[in-house]
């Protein structure tokens, strides 16, 4: 695999504590056919995909608006400011989750919250999709911590694969939290919470050097040139 795809998929399962305090009550909210463990299994893949679904349009999104910084010659700034960013939040602990939506876009939340909520007691095929998307729409630092990274990659389909592989992480343990609460103990999550951080700054350690350029294969390569004179990372 690739290191910087297997970079995102430890970081989404390092993060799954921060995962099971965020999505778990929303999968643990919906109902589903007791005595039936396959409808079970069912809901939960469908509602997970739902939200992978939605991280990798995201990653796509970011991917776009990377290469578009990266042809104005900004690339190495958006690098560096992304990892710095990342370490910042490792300082100062839940800098990232502070953020809160202002004006039309927190109008917006409300309205997605309020529709996930109506959403919840449905258990159609369709809308246990649909929550598992409109889960991954709420705002979240971990995953605005992915996104900073996802914007760096290549191109907007290396990008959404990062999120996608992001996403990937976190299943494990949101489906071992909806199967069966007790495969996920206490001592487990707090593991989790020590790790997250460690792989988080290691993240922002590698944003940087690939923004210096330094020519070191693999940690800080040099940019081939885009048409136009611009640099790819």
């Amino acid at each position: 695999m690739n290191g910087w795809l297997a970079t995102a998929l430890v970081l989404g399962f390092a993060g799954s504590a921060h995962c099971i305090g965020m999505c778990g009550p929303i999968a643990l909210a919906v109902p589903s056919p007791p005595g039936r463990p396959w409808v079970r299994w069912a809901g939960t893949l469908l509602m997970n995909s739902g939200r992978l679904t939605t991280y990798l349009l995201l990653g796509a999104a970011v991917g776009a608006m990377g290469t578009g910084i990266r042809l104005a010659g900004l690339g190495r700034a958006l690098s560096i400011a992304g990892g710095a960013l990342l370490l910042a939040s490792v300082i100062v602990p839940g800098m990232l989750q502070r953020w809160s939506p202002a004006g039309r876009m927190a109008v917006g939340v409300g309205r997605l919250r309020s529709l996930l909520a109506q959403n919840l007691r449905r258990t159609a095929p369709e809308a246990l999709f649909l929550t598992g998307v409109l889960n991954g729409l709420l705002p979240c630092g971990l995953v605005y911590a992915a996104l900073l990274g996802a914007a760096t990659a290549a191109s907007p389909a290396q990008s959404a694969l990062f999120m996608a592989a992001f996403g990937l992480g976190t299943w494990p343990a949101l489906i071992a939290l909806r199967m069966g609460g007790g495969l996920l103990g206490h001592g487990f999550r707090a593991r989790l919470r020590q790790v997250a951080p460690v792989l988080i700054s290691a993240m922002a350690v590698l944003l940087i050097l690939r923004g210096l350029e330094l020519g070191i294969p693999f940690l800080s390569p040099g940019s081939p040139a885009l048409p136009g004179g611009a640099g790819c990372h």
